[in-house]
């Protein structure tokens, strides 16, 4: 029987093995488990020289997305890279879809790339302008104009405009 909805499905921590994460998200992947590894961008200097970096957000740990019932706790517990599901008295732990979505946004803004509206915003959603000739203003998400835009409803004058907006103009209220 093949489940239709992921009503069930739930987000898990896993620690992994020391700078393994990346070894653990690969073999994942691999076997087409959801899983996010937070990462940030850090400037460092190294030998007088400024680089770009990324860093983990969370050293060792990585979270998964599976079906409590029907996933494969012992597969994933043995996949290289993993030493095992992070535990509070002896219970595996689950983190709130909500906390999820806020560390991939924080990730966003972190690493200074485009916002995806496509899992942050919905159509309706009060947004307000961060940057421009329209800084503070309040509007009312639309939609997305590709990949690094999205059409905002904005009222001027009494009257509702559509404009579009860098993705980093904007955020949720």
């Amino acid at each position: 029987m093949v489940k239709i909805n992921n009503m069930s499905k739930q987000w898990f921590i896993v620690y992994c093995k020391s700078r393994e994460e990346n070894r653990a998200l690969e073999n994942l992947q691999n076997q087409k488990i959801e899983s996010f590894f937070p990462k940030i961008k850090k400037e460092k200097t190294s030998r007088g020289k400024k680089t770009i970096c990324e860093e983990a957000l969370f050293p060792s740990y990585l979270f998964i997305h599976i079906d409590q019932e029907d996933g494969n706790f012992s597969r994933i517990r043995s996949t290289r890279g993993i030493n095992d599901f992070v535990r509070f008295g002896g219970k595996v732990t689950t983190v709130p879809d909500k906390l999820i979505e806020q560390l991939k946004k924080l990730c966003y803004v972190l690493n200074n790339l485009d916002v995806d509206t496509k899992s942050l915003l919905k159509k309706g959603d009060k947004v307000e302008v961060m940057q421009g000739a329209f800084k503070g203003a309040t509007a009312i998400f639309s939609c997305d104009d590709g990949l690094a835009r999205s059409m905002l409803l904005l009222n001027i004058l009494n009257q509702e405009k559509s404009i579009a907006f860098s993705n980093k103009e904007i955020k949720k209220i």
